[in-house]
């Protein structure tokens, strides 16, 4: 089984959106960011940034530049004790807003296409299924559910029953309500397991010593039953008749050194048939 996620949007998720972000200083982390990552990765989730970065394809910045303003965003998730595990991105776009020739085409990583996440999955072992995404964007719900992660779509400040979540699981105001969601979801899925697989009670050491007698007396007995199911008429048979084989060739043997084929054939002949009924009656002894 691999490894349970949370993939994370990059602006308006964990970045404070303003615009194409085209240079490291611009980077400035949503309020409560690290906390949230923070939270989850005690949870025990690998934390996968997939994001959208079409200002690639549209010339705003290459993908040094881009890799530079990640490397920032990790800087300062870090700063707060929140690493990132990784970070994919789809550079890529489809139509005539793509100015760099190398960029202008569709792409299964550009969301609400799953490649990112599939991507992710294999790269890092997860299991998807055990996975949630989080964004603000119905592409990022999209996505998600693709993949076969449950999703929680954030509002950034607009009404949760007002804003088109897309189909997604949850909806709520901001990322420390999504990460909460995600504790509570964990917590009881926990729960649940352990009350389907009660602990057995501790047990005592005259009941271990008990144990012990009885796997004892069972290894004993099929160490009987054993020796006596090795033993049957076949097995006494077919001993018998690889006795009466060598016999029978060394009576052979003897014929040929003193040059009486005559008698060498036919004995030679019976020890080969009765090598014959010795292969058969252990044969016999298989079934």
């Amino acid at each position: 089984m691999g490894d349970a996620a949370v993939f994370l949007d990059r602006d308006d998720t964990l970045v404070v959106d303003s615009g194409f972000i085209d240079h490291p200083d611009k980077v400035v982390l949503v309020p409560g960011a690290a906390d949230a990552v923070r939270r989850l990765r005690e949870r025990g989730f690998k934390i996968v940034v997939a994001s959208n970065q079409s200002g690639v394809a549209r010339g705003y910045f290459d993908e040094t530049r881009l890799k530079e303003i990640h490397d920032r965003m990790r800087q300062l998730l870090a700063g707060h004790g929140a690493a990132v595990d990784a970070v994919y991105y789809c550079p890529y776009l489809d139509g005539p807003e793509a100015t760099v020739d190398a960029y202008r085409r569709k792409s299964n990583l550009r969301k609400p296409e799953p490649g990112m996440m599939y991507r992710a999955a294999g790269d890092l072992n997860l299991d998807l299924s055990r996975s949630w995404m989080i964004g603000d964007a119905p592409r990022d719900v999209q996505a998600g559910r693709a993949a076969g992660c449950r999703t929680i779509l954030i509002a950034n400040g607009e009404p949760a029953d007002s804003v088109d979540n897309n189909a997604a699981d949850y909806c709520v105001a901001n990322l420390l309500d999504a990460v909460a969601v995600v504790e509570r979801e964990t917590t009881s899925a926990k729960s649940a397991h352990r009350s389907e697989f009660p602990s057995a009670p501790a047990a005592s050491a005259g009941d271990i010593g008990d144990r012990l007698n009885e796997i004892r007396d069972l290894l004993e007995h099929r160490d009987r039953q054993q020796r006596f199911d090795d033993f049957s008429v076949a097995r006494l048979l077919a001993t018998l008749l690889q006795m009466l084989a060598l016999f029978a060739v060394g009576w052979g043997i003897l014929a040929l050194l003193s040059d009486d084929t005559s008698m060498a054939v036919p004995r030679l002949l019976l020890g080969c048939f009765l090598q014959i009924s010795v292969i058969a009656a252990l044969l016999a002894t298989r079934r």
